[in-house]
């Protein structure tokens, strides 16, 4: 016997087994195989299918079932003339160009017809997952492209060769080359780099990499490009490259203008703070050294008059020339811009606190935070600054009894507060006098920082200074 003739014999047995009998008819209803059991109703092998009582008459459910209309064709329980009752469902088997007669006797005919109709629906459910994927694979690349092309930035997907795969219509633009005579072209010969700035990302395969490069436009012009380029290693497509450049030649011609006025600004300001330190000075050494003239020419004239009071002008006159030196001192003292800068924030907090305990008497209760010793540089220079004349605000116009100064180190920033008990003010009035607290305004936004004042008639100050730290700061 050969194998397929056992192969064969085996499954017969099988299906008998179990009351199942399976067969295939051409179109034109020859029958071309059978087996098991529930198919004696059919003829033999070569035979004429339709021309049997249970199918006479159902060409046009066949046709239904060929053309797709209908997934089966289900014959409910049938009794033949042996007395057996059987069911029978036929389907179209595309890739075999026939038909499939399932049979079953009536205790297995619905477990057949719902297996059956259950495979029909997971598999029509399958193809429509699969058209839906790809549905929204298209609208997905559809959505990307109008992105990209939409964008005002510069696109590129570059190859890992270096090579340009793509340039969106803004790249074009700027290059000048349609798309055609983009793709295939190397980097540098596309973008006509001016300062030669390489694109590390290519040769690494970083994960990102941002940097700014200098470019000549098509148009002549030089532009300042900010690109972010992103390595695309994955299994989904041909390894590349995503790079998106901005230009920010504009922003880049707003940073210049602004560092210029800061440096405007803070000329202006060297400027003012000469002509204080120039009034303190008049205040203190011109106002002592006449106080001193005219102490000399009284005794001189008592010299004549009454030689007896000579000794105690002259006291008096030696008296006004230390207190001159003194204020001179002090006026002096308050020249120390880049020696704040030098020794740290802390220091200098603590020196100007401990010089205005000594003119006023009062105690300053300080809290300074260890952090605060990291700041340096102009940042600690300005502080500082803001911190005296806020302390010299304070002993010339508050009339306070207790006075506070605490700075600390908190979310990237020194934050510096100042507090008196004083009689306060109105802040919506105008304050002519107080062109201290314009300057402390100025100061702090010289660094980045923000001034704010808390007070009210009665009610004393609160003076809060804030200016963000570098790194090696914090």
């Amino acid at each position: 016997m050969r194998a397929s003739d056992a192969i064969e014999t085996e499954l017969a047995g099988a299906l008998a087994r179990h009351g199942l009998g399976f067969a295939r008819m051409t179109v034109d209803g020859t029958l071309r195989a059978r087996a098991g059991a529930a198919l004696d109703w059919l003829p033999e092998i070569g035979g004429d299918c339709l021309a049997t009582p249970l199918l006479f008459g159902m060409a046009d459910e066949l046709a239904a079932l060929r053309a797709g209309a209908r997934d089966i064709v289900a014959l409910p329980s049938i009794g033949l003339d042996s007395g057996e009752k059987i069911s029978v469902t036929l389907s179209w088997d595309e890739a075999q160009d026939v038909f499939s007669i399932v049979a079953a006797r009536a205790f297995g005919a619905s477990e057949t017809e719902t297996m059956l109709v259950r495979e029909r629906r997971e598999r029509r459910l399958a193809d429509e997952q699969a058209e839906a994927a790809r549905r929204r694979a298209n609208i997905s690349d559809a959505l990307y492209r109008d992105i990209v092309e939409s964008s005002a930035d510069l696109v590129l997907r570059i190859a890992a060769d270096g090579t340009i795969a793509f340039a969106n219509v803004h790249a074009q633009a700027f290059c000048g080359y349609g798309l055609d005579a983009f793709v295939g072209m190397r980097l540098d010969d596309a973008l006509r780099p001016i300062d030669g700035a390489g694109w590390n990302a290519l040769a690494q395969r970083a994960g990102e990499e941002t940097f700014e490069q200098k470019l000549a436009a098509a148009d002549g012009r030089m532009a300042w490009i900010l690109w972010r380029v992103t390595w695309l290693g994955h299994a989904e497509g041909p390894p590349e490259f995503q790079a998106v450049g901005r230009d920010i030649t504009r922003l880049r011609e707003l940073q210049a203008k602004v560092e210029r006025a800061q440096a405007e600004a803070r000329q202006a300001l060297v400027m003012r703070e000469r002509l204080t330190i120039a009034h303190d000075l008049h205040d203190t050494i011109v106002h002592a050294l006449v106080a001193v003239v005219a102490q000399l020419r009284l005794v001189r004239k008592l010299a004549e008059r009454a030689p007896e009071r000579v000794p105690e002008e002259l006291a008096r006159a030696e008296e006004a020339a230390s207190a001159g030196l003194a204020r001179g001192r002090e006026a002096l003292g308050q020249v120390r811009f880049q020696r704040a800068g030098d020794e740290g924030l802390a220091a200098a907090l603590r020196r100007a606190t401990g010089r205005f305990e000594e003119r006023t008497g009062l105690t300053v209760e300080t809290i300074i935070e260890d952090h605060v010793a990291n700041v340096h540089g102009e940042r600690a220079e300005r502080l500082y600054r803001i911190a005296e004349e806020a302390l010299r605000n304070v002993e010339r116009h508050a009339q306070a009894s207790r006075v506070s100064v605490a700075a600390i180190v908190a979310d990237g920033e020194i934050r510096i507060a100042i507090a008196d008990n004083g009689r306060g003010f109105d802040e919506s009035a105008a304050h002519p006098g107080h062109y201290g607290l314009a300057g402390i305004a100025e100061q702090a936004q010289m660094i980045g920082g923000k001034f704010a004042i808390q007070t009210s008639p009665g009610q004393g100050a609160r003076l809060l200074i804030s200016a963000p730290l570098v790194h090696q700061e914090r």
